[in-house]
């Protein structure tokens, strides 16, 4: 049993047939058991959005964790044995506003949008997505076609492409603030210009972005490289959010636990908790963390 519990997972790939991530809804809920054994209690699901293989608009992702609290509901999460077959219902099923759906604009939120009170939810989905940096970003985000963090319209991941970042990215990120919404850039760590220009990415942590390290990044299933990276923001107070960044069951598990454990190695123990407690909590309230002042790599 894990040590830490009552965690929040802000970024995984657990909507079924939307991206690489989970597959099948079966897989889908078991990732939700292994997250649930793991001691979170949220989820943001987070499909790929606008990186030229996916283009999830906030319409598929509402209906996507619609169905995924359902099966939740139905199939439980308590279980030992992974997987939906013969497994007993343990809530009722519940159901989106149906306006809502039908119109992606409409003006909704998204807790008075379920059927079921919070408390009887052992382990809730929230909609978001991991939205890639491009000139269609904006476009995309002002015809409300862009899922934002819990459908808040206040935080909004925003991913890299891997080989760096894009020209004139502080200016997209300097218009999508101005909407009022603050981007949480994610997977930091794993950017090759990040590793070889740290201070442009410091640079936009000292605009007001946010950043979000993966959990296996912090135990070196990336790579000892990725892992030096990702110490070196730590020691820098240049991330603010542990998640998992699940893609499966086995090979990127959506385990927090351990990446925690070794934050706590880089930062206090109560700043590594406060990074999947405290400060995502924040994130899904619409409120800005209290978090430390970045230092200069």
């Amino acid at each position: 049993m894990a040590e830490i519990v009552e965690m929040i997972d802000l970024h995984a790939h657990l909507l079924p047939g939307l991206d690489d991530g989970a597959k099948t809804l079966e897989e889908s809920v078991q990732m939700c058991q292994i997250s649930y054994k793991d001691g979170v209690r949220a989820i943001v699901a987070t499909p790929h959005t606008l990186n030229g293989l996916y283009l999830n608009d906030r319409e598929t992702v509402l209906l996507k964790v619609q169905e995924l609290n359902e099966a939740i509901c139905k199939f439980g999460v308590r279980s030992s044995e992974f997987g939906v077959q013969g497994l007993q219902s343990e809530k009722k099923s519940f159901s989106l506003n149906n306006s809502a759906i039908r119109n992606p604009k409409s003006e909704i939120n998204f807790d008075s949008a379920f059927r079921i009170p919070n408390s009887e939810l052992l382990l809730r989905i929230m909609p978001g997505a991991d939205v890639r940096l491009c000139e269609n970003t904006l476009r995309h985000l002002d015809q409300g076609r862009v899922m934002t963090i819990s459908d808040s319209k206040k935080y909004l991941f925003l991913e890299f492409p891997f080989q760096g970042i894009p020209y004139q990215a502080e200016e997209i990120i300097f218009q999508i603030m101005t909407r009022g919404i603050i981007p949480i850039i994610t997977h930091p760590e794993r950017n090759i210009e990040v590793e070889q220009r740290p201070r442009r990415y410091y640079e936009m942590i000292r605009m007001g972005c946010l950043g979000q390290v993966t959990a296996m990044s912090l135990t070196g299933e990336f790579g000892s490289r990725v892992r030096q990276i990702a110490e070196k923001l730590l020691k820098n107070r240049l991330i603010h959010f542990i998640a998992s960044d699940a893609h499966s069951t086995d090979g990127r598990p959506p385990i927090l636990s351990e990446g925690v454990r070794a934050a706590e190695k880089i930062v206090s123990k109560e700043e590594a908790q406060k990074m999947v407690t405290e400060y995502p909590q924040a994130i899904l309230e619409g409120r800005m963390p209290d978090v430390p002042e970045p230092l200069s790599p």
